[in-house]
C-alpha cells in the first residue's frame, strides 16, 4: 500500500477518533448531568421524545449516503461535471422531501394525543409539542449536513469534514449542558442545541465553498435522471437507519410504554456503555469506506480485499478485548457513572455486551458492501431483523422485564452476522479460508500490515 493511501487513513481515523472522544464524553457526563439537575423521571420522558424525531432523519431516503459514494467514484475516475450532477440533484431532493416531510410531523404534532400515549406525565403538553417541533426543526437542518458531507468525502476531504461536523456536534452538546446547568427545562435544551446546529451548518457550508469552488449548490446542473439513478440503492440504504432507528429509539419507545421511564433509563445506561464498542469500530470502518470506494472504482479488488482483512481483523481483537473489559468493570462503572440511581443488572450486561459484540463483527463487511451501492440485498435481511426485534420486545419485555429485550437483541444479530459476512465475501471473490486466518491472526504482523 502506497503511502498516500496510509496517510489518508490515518488522518481519516483521527477525525474519526476525534469524532468518538467528544461522543463518548457526551454520552458519559450527560447522563449523571440529567439525572443530577433532572431526576430519573424527567430524564427518562426526554430520551423518550428525543427518540421521535430522530425518524424525521429518514427523510433523505438514503440519498447522501448513496450519492457520496457515487461521487467519490465519480471523482476517482476523474468524471468532476457528473459529481456536481449528483451533488446539486441530491441537496433540491433532500431538501423538497424532508421539509413536506416536516410540515406533515408538525401537523401530528399538534393534534396527536402525545403525553398519554407515551405516559408522559412531568412535562406539560404543550411543552412536550413545543419540544417536539424544536427537535424536528434541529433534524431538519442536520440533513443538510449530510450533503455537505457527501460533498467533503467526494472532493477526497473525508478527514476535514468530518472533525468539522464533530465540532459541531461538540458545541450544540456544550450549549446544552450551559443551558442546563444555568436551570433550563426540556425546551432550553433544545432551543440551544437547535441554535447551534444552524450556525455549525452555515460555517461547514462556507468551508467548503472556499476550498471546493466547483462543488457548489444550485440547481443548474440537477436532473431528474441522477435522482432516478440512485432511487434504488438510496431505499435500500435508508433500511440501515431505518433498522437503527427502530433498534435504538424504537426500543426506548417500546421500554417506555411497557416497563416505564425508570426502566428507559436502566436500558439506555447499560446499552450506552456496552455501544461504546460500537462506535469506537464504526470510527476504524469510516476510515476505510471512502478508500474502498476509490480502490473499487479504480478495479483494485485485491486491494479492496486486503482493506477488508485488515480492517476485520482489527475489530475482532479489539472488540474481544472490550467487551472482556467491560463485562468484568461494567457494573461498577455504572455505580459510580450514575451514582447508584437504580440497582446494577449483571445479566442485562451480558446481554447486550453479547450483541454488541456480534454486531460489530459483521460491521466492516457492511462497510465494503455500503462503500460500492452494493447492500440492496442485506438491507432486507436488516430492516426484517429490525422490525421482528421490535415485536418480539413487545411480547418479551412484559414478561421477562428488561432483560428480554437484551435476549431479542442477540438473536437479531446473528442472521445478520451470516448473511453479511457471506455477501461480501462473495462480492470480493474472497477465499474463506484466508480470510478468517487474517480475521484471528496477528493484526501488526509486517505482512499484514496496511498502516
Amino acid at each position: 500500500m502506497n503511502s498516500s493511501l496510509k496517510s489518508k487513513l490515518l488522518r481519516n481515523v483521527g477525525a474519526n477518533a476525534y469524532g468518538q472522544l467528544i461522543t463518548i464524553a457526551i454520552q458519559l457526563v450527560s447522563v449523571p448531568l440529567y439525572l443530577h439537575f433532572w431526576g430519573v423521571e424527567v430524564y427518562g420522558e426526554w430520551l423518550i421524545l428525543s427518540a421521535i424525531p430522530a425518524y424525521l432523519a429518514l427523510s433523505d431516503v438514503g440519498f447522501a449516503s448513496v450519492a457520496a459514494n457515487d461521487m467519490t467514484m465519480r471523482v476517482a475516475q476523474g468524471d468532476r461535471r457528473g459529481a456536481l450532477e449528483v451533488y446539486q440533484s441530491i441537496w433540491l431532493f433532500i431538501s423538497g422531501v424532508s421539509l413536506l416531510v416536516g410540515a406533515l410531523l408538525a401537523v401530528a404534532i399538534s393534534v396527536a394525543p402525545i403525553n398519554s400515549t407515551l405516559s408522559i406525565s412531568h412535562i406539560s403538553a404543550p411543552q412536550t409539542r413545543q419540544v417536539l417541533m424544536v427537535l424536528v426543526l434541529y433534524v431538519l437542518v442536520g440533513l443538510q449536513g449530510g450533503v455537505l458531507s457527501a460533498a467533503y468525502r467526494a472532493a477526497g476531504r473525508y478527514a476535514a469534514g468530518t472533525a468539522i461536523a464533530n465540532t459541531i456536534r461538540l458545541a450544540e452538546w456544550l450549549a446544552a449542558m450551559l443551558a442546563l446547568a444555568m436551570g433550563g427545562g426540556v425546551l432550553p435544551i433544545a432551543v440551544a442545541t437547535l441554535v447551534t446546529r444552524l450556525a455549525g451548518m452555515l460555517l461547514m457550508w462556507n468551508a467548503l465553498r472556499k476550498q471546493e469552488q466547483w462543488l457548489y449548490l444550485g440547481s443548474q446542473a440537477a436532473t431528474i435522471k441522477q435522482v432516478r439513478n440512485l432511487l434504488k440503492p438510496a431505499v435500500a440504504f435508508m433500511a440501515f437507519p431505518l433498522g437503527l432507528a427502530l433498534s435504538l429509539q424504537g426500543m426506548v419507545l417500546i421500554i417506555g410504554m411497557t416497563l416505564g421511564p425508570a426502566a428507559v433509563v436502566i436500558f439506555s445506561a447499560y446499552r450506552t456503555l456496552t455501544r461504546l464498542l460500537v462506535q469506537v469500530i464504526t470510527m476504524i470502518n469510516q476510515a476505510f469506506w471512502p478508500e474502498i470506494s476509490v480502490a473499487y472504482a479504480a478495479q483494485q479488488i485485491t486491494l479492496v480485499r486486503d482493506l477488508h482483512r485488515k480492517s476485520s481483523c482489527i475489530t475482532f481483537w479489539l472488540a474481544l478485548s472490550a467487551v472482556t473489559m467491560i463485562g468484568l468493570l461494567g457494573d461498577w462503572f455504572v455505580g459510580i457513572w450514575t451514582h447508584h440511581a437504580f440497582e446494577q443488572n449483571q445479566v442485562l450486561l451480558i446481554l447486550l455486551l453479547s450483541a454488541t459484540f456480534l454486531n460489530v463483527l459483521w460491521q466492516t463487511s457492511w462497510v465494503v458492501l455500503m462503500a460500492t451501492n452494493r447492500h440492496e440485498k442485506i438491507s432486507v435481511i436488516f430492516i426484517a431483523s429490525a422490525i421482528a426485534s421490535i415485536l418480539l420486545t413487545l411480547i418479551v419485555a412484559p414478561i421477562f422485564g428488561i432483560n428480554g429485550a437484551g435476549i431479542v437483541l442477540v438473536a437479531a444479530e446473528l442472521p445478520l452476522l451470516f448473511y453479511v459476512t457471506a455477501s461480501a465475501i462473495s462480492f470480493i471473490n474472497e477465499n474463506w479460508t484466508t480470510y478468517l486466518k487474517a480475521v484471528t491472526g496477528n493484526p501488526f504482523r509486517n505482512k499484514a500490515r496496511l498502516l
